[in-house]
């Protein structure tokens, strides 16, 4: 059986980007060229790095000291481009072909995408038009939009939004009651194309269109991994290395469901926070005593697989109306969370003729245009003016990687990520429902008791209030909950070579790798890593920084992931 050089476990667009990077297609004259070094190594080289995936530097320029503030070396504000030229033939690299897989649950790309976005009726990114999937070229969205002259479907920054309801304001605690009431886009900012946000449809067409650029169809696989199994070395040539340096993988095998065996010298898990199992679900819905049909009480999640599962199930006999059915006409609805998706699921609700609409949340109503906080300023790629004050996250990263503990490095994560928030869009389309009383809003709130009744086939719901709902349906757009101890796919991983693990989040190196001789790797949130990565995805990583070469030592301004929820 061959051994693959790379697996990629993911078809999403943390997966893409790497496969692009990875794929090695004949380079556009008209685009960025490749890089000249490799983030994975091939058989023939694997062996001759303790990190073949890691970026390959040299200890002087992978210590962070750019990040204290202290200037960059001569040349370092060069291009990819730049620095290709200036280098001689002599002085670059050729490295055989690797051997590429990824396998995906659906044997597409960006499957569970592009559900979302018809589930959810998902009209555009979040993320503007820099936050894209090719790792390549950074205006390769903006290049896809003129070519095929769909300017249209950019959809620019609000005009000036100003908050009503008494609980809903945006989270920066460094404004004033006032201006947290209000979000000022300035004009050059609202006018700019770069800060414009992609329609869902560019979107999914832009990743077809990269997967045919770089001839991507050809490594996917379709098939569910159950499990992954590392292959340890054994033999008495390794007893010695064994003592000095611990063990190491030989390989490791990919367990499918479908029977399945493969078998790669380097893993990337790259399966996003959508699964299933992963879903957080409150523990209320656990003790609740009496069986009730489960389509009256739902994660959003479910919602997300429900269309990829029909196609794959009725291929010929597809039906073309919408399958996101949130519930029937005159019903009355809870939906609990506070995040963008939840504001979705009220949307459709409220489409679909429900009579109210319930909107639990455990704080307030935070509105935010992006997917981090406004004070860090999209991860310090960007510096603007919002609320009058001037957003830079540049010193909020230094601090963070000045930072030495662990748990306050996660604590400044989730500070930066702030949690769920709605974006000013979405809250302008639910303010009339909210003014007119159909929607109801309660922050600071959360279920403390939920039981069915099949006498009157209805919830009855006791809130941490004190106040009483009695409904027909119940949405949670709760998030998934993530823990790499319970992940079943990283069970064998984590038995053989443990990790620390702080809050369900893993300690994995600065290059995203699980540990010293695993060359196991993550992307996405399941590597938000509090020893070193806030962005932690190699998502577009020459976005607004070319001068990243393909690698982390760049650690002062980690890609933005690219996110429509």
């Amino acid at each position: 059986m061959e051994i693959l050089d790379v697996l990629i476990i993911g078809g999403g667009p943390h997966a893409l980007t790497l496969a692009s990077l990875l794929s090695n297609p004949d380079p556009d004259p008209h685009s960025d060229p490749g890089p000249d070094l490799p983030l994975f190594s091939s058989s023939s080289s694997s062996s001759s790095s303790s990190d073949p995936l890691g970026p390959q530097t040299n200890t002087e320029k992978s210590n962070h000291k750019h990040c204290g503030g202290r200037k960059r070396r001569a040349g370092a504000g060069l291009t990819l481009k730049e620095r290709l030229d200036k280098s001689t033939t002599s002085e670059r690299l050729d490295f055989p072909p690797m051997s590429l897989r990824v396998v995906d649950s659906y044997g597409e790309w960006a499957t569970v995408w592009e559900s979302q976005f018809t589930a959810l009726n998902i009209p555009h990114l979040r993320s503007h038009i820099l936050v894209h999937t090719d790792p390549l070229n950074k205006k390769a969205l903006q290049e896809f939009v003129l070519k095929s002259d769909r300017s249209a479907e950019l959809h620019s920054l609000p005009d000036q939004v100003y908050i009503l309801d008494e609980n809903a304001f945006f989270n920066d605690m460094r404004l004033g009651r006032k201006e947290r009431k209000r979000l000022n886009i300035t004009t050059t900012l609202k006018k700019s194309v770069s800060f414009s946000l992609p329609g869902t449809n560019l979107s999914v067409d832009f990743f077809k269109d990269q997967v045919e650029r770089y001839q991507l169809d050809k490594v996917l696989l379709k098939g569910t991994v159950e499990h992954i199994t590392p292959v340890v070395e054994d033999g008495a040539d390794c007893d010695a290395r064994r003592a000095t340096e611990g063990k190491r993988v030989r390989y490791f095998q990919v367990h499918l469901q479908e029977g399945i065996i493969l078998k790669a010298r380097q893993v990337v898990m790259a399966t996003g926070p959508t699964r299933a199992q992963m879903a957080n679900i409150p523990s209320w819905v656990k003790s609740i005593a009496e069986s009730y049909p489960e389509e009256r009480l739902q994660h959003t999640v479910h919602l997300m697989h429900q269309l990829p599962t029909a196609r794959q199930k009725h291929k010929e006999t597809f039906p073309t109306q919408d399958v996101s059915v949130v519930c029937e006409a005159g019903q009355r609805v809870m939906v609990v969370g506070g995040g963008l998706t939840s504001a979705h699921i009220i949307s459709i609700a409220l489409q679909q003729g429900a009579s109210h609409v319930t909107w639990v949340m455990r704080k307030h109503l935070q509105l935010k245009q992006f997917d981090v906080g406004d004070v860090e300023s999209l991860v310090g790629r960007y510096s603007h003016v919002e609320h009058g004050i001037k957003m830079d996250g540049q010193a909020y990263l230094r601090q963070f990687y000045n930072e030495r503990s662990l748990h306050k490095r996660l604590a400044m994560i989730r500070q930066a990520r702030k949690g769920g928030a709605v974006t000013p869009e979405a809250y302008v389309h639910l303010q009339p429902f909210i003014l007119n009383g159909r929607v109801d809003v309660k922050t600071y709130c959360q279920v403390s008791e939920a039981s069915w009744c099949y006498r009157s086939q209805a919830w009855s719901v006791s809130l941490s209030t004190g106040h009483h709902w009695t409904g027909d349906m119940i949405w949670l757009a709760t998030g998934c909950q993530l823990d790499v101890k319970q992940d079943p796919l990283l069970s064998g991983v984590m038995k053989e070579f443990q990790i620390q693990v702080i809050d369900g989040w893993p300690c994995i190196s600065e290059s995203l790798q699980w540990s010293e001789g695993c060359p196991f790797y993550l992307m996405g949130q399941t590597a938000l890593d509090p020893k070193g990565e806030l962005g932690c995805s190699h998502s577009n990583n020459n976005n607004n920084n070319n001068n990243n070469n393909n690698n982390n030592n760049n650690n002062n301004n980690p890609p933005v992931i690219p996110s429509s929820t």
